[in-house]
């Protein structure tokens, strides 16, 4: 596999609940080249408290690869190990231009960013 681009959605082998979770990268392809990769995980569990949470960005099922309704928690932004990533798999999908705004957005809030 390339290296990871920001906007990718990858498998994460095994979570702490033990669940392969996907996750979004969110740094630049030009920090991805080393161990780690900054991504956020994606969850399905409370959708309709998350949904409208600041922090939160919704996913429907089919969009960008994903099998179920999620959101995108910018608020639980992590590095992970790329060893901890299901590379050999490949990407679940990419997320295009206007929904990565919204997940910058978010994490500008998760944050404390402003501009």
């Amino acid at each position: 596999m390339q290296s990871l681009r920001r906007g990718q959605i990858i498998l994460q082998k095994c979570d702490a609940a033990g669940k392969r979770r996907p996750v979004l990268i969110v740094s630049p392809a030009f920090l991805n080249g080393g161990t780690y990769v900054t991504a956020v995980p994606f969850t399905s569990q409370q959708l309709d408290k998350r949904a409208k949470l600041k922090t939160c960005v919704m996913f429907y099922a089919g969009e960008f690869g994903l099998d179920e309704d999620c959101v995108a928690k910018t608020d639980d932004v992590t590095q992970y190990r790329l060893l901890d990533l299901r590379l050999s798999d490949g990407r679940i999908g990419e997320v295009d231009e206007a929904k990565m705004n919204l997940v910058s957005a978010a994490l500008s809030f998760s944050l404390g960013i402003t501009n």
